[in-house]
C-alpha cells in the first residue's frame, strides 16, 4: 500500500507539471543587442514574429544560459520563442557573427540624457481629442512612459499600464500629492492608437473612470512629436518592414515641476512603489524651496 501511495503521488506530482495552457512556439530571428548572462537573459532586435507579434527590441528569458557565455552584441540570432501563459523563454539558439547591420534600428542609441535637463515640451493629442504639451503641467511633477495597446506580453506595455495604475491608486490617497503630480502615457504606435482608442483601451484598465483623466492622461502624435520625447529618454522605436512592426524598448521617466529630468527608469524593472517614493521626494523638496523663499 505504502508504495502504491508512492507511485500515486509521483504520477500525481508529474500530471501538475503539465497543467495550464499548452506552449506555443514560434520562429524568432534578429540581432542581439546586449547580453546579461547573470541574469539568464539576452536582448534582441527582432524581425516580426509572423502570427504573434511585431517586429521589437526586448529582452528574452533564455532556457539554456549556457550559450549566453559566447554570445555577444551584434551577433545574429534565431531561435525558438516559447510562450506559456503569461512566460515566455527562448529555445535551440542558433548564434552567427555578423559585422553587418541588419537592423532597423541602431542598438547604439543613447540610453537616456542626464537627470537635470530640460524635457522637450512637445506637443501631443490626449484621449479627448485635446492638444498638451509638457509645459501644460509645469508645477507638478510628471510620470511618463511609453506603450502601444497592441504590444502581447505581459510583461513589457501590459506592466506599464499596471503599474500606473497602482501608482495613481496609490497618489490619490494623498490629496497633497495627487494635486502635485500627474500621469502620462504616451503610444507610439499613431496609426492604430487613435485618441478615441486610447480612450477606450484606458477605460478598460481596472484603476481608470472618466474622473481619472483629469490626472492621467493617454496621449499620442505624429511620429516626430513622439520620437522627439521618445528619443529623449532613450526609447528605442521606429518602423519596420511593415506599417505595423514595431521596434522597442521600455523608458519611464520622472519630470520635476521645472520641467526637467529627475530620474530615467529603464526597462520594466522598477516598481510603482520606487517612482512613488521618488515622486514624494521631489514634490516635497519642491514645497520646501517654495517655503524658503
Amino acid at each position: 500500500m505504502n508504495t502504491f501511495r508512492r507511485i500515486l503521488l509521483l504520477a500525481m506530482s508529474i500530471a501538475s507539471l503539465h497543467c495550464g495552457p499548452p506552449p506555443e512556439r514560434y520562429e524568432l530571428e534578429g540581432k542581439v543587442v546586449s547580453v546579461e548572462a547573470d541574469a539568464g537573459r539576452v536582448t534582441v532586435a527582432h524581425k516580426e514574429v509572423p502570427g504573434f507579434m511585431g517586429a521589437m527590441t526586448m529582452p528574452f528569458p533564455v532556457a539554456d544560459r549556457q550559450i549566453l557565455a559566447s554570445m555577444q552584441e551584434g551577433d545574429k540570432l534565431r531561435a525558438t520563442l516559447v510562450v506559456q501563459g503569461s512566460s515566455h523563454w527562448l529555445e535551440d539558439l542558433v548564434v552567427s557573427r555578423s559585422t553587418a547591420s541588419g537592423s532597423q534600428y541602431d542598438p547604439d542609441t543613447p540610453r537616456g540624457p542626464e537627470p537635470g535637463t530640460e524635457v522637450p515640451d512637445v506637443e501631443l493629442t490626449n484621449q479627448d481629442g485635446d492638444t498638451i504639451r509638457v509645459s501644460d503641467f509645469q508645477g507638478k511633477a510628471v510620470v511618463v512612459t511609453f506603450i502601444y495597446t497592441r504590444c502581447p506580453l505581459v510583461e513589457f506595455c501590459p506592466r506599464m499600464n499596471a503599474n500606473f495604475g497602482v501608482l495613481e491608486q496609490a497618489l490619490s490617497k494623498d490629496e497633497g500629492l495627487y494635486e502635485k503630480s500627474h500621469l502620462l502615457t504616451v503610444s507610439f504606435d499613431p496609426e492604430f492608437d487613435t485618441p478615441e482608442l486610447l480612450r477606450t483601451f484606458a477605460l478598460q484598465q481596472p484603476a481608470i473612470t472618466e474622473k481619472t483623466f483629469a490626472h492621467w492622461d493617454f496621449a499620442t502624435g505624429t511620429q516626430e512629436q513622439v520620437r522627439t520625447l521618445g528619443f529623449y529618454l532613450g526609447l528605442m522605436f521606429g518602423d519596420g518592414a511593415t506599417t505595423d512592426e514595431i521596434v522597442h524598448n521600455l523608458r519611464t521617466g520622472l519630470i520635476a515641476p521645472d520641467g526637467t529630468l529627475a530620474k530615467l527608469y529603464l526597462g520594466n524593472e522598477w516598481t510603482p512603489e520606487d517612482v512613488l517614493t521618488d515622486l514624494s521626494a521631489l514634490v516635497n523638496d519642491e514645497r520646501s524651496l517654495e517655503e524658503a523663499k
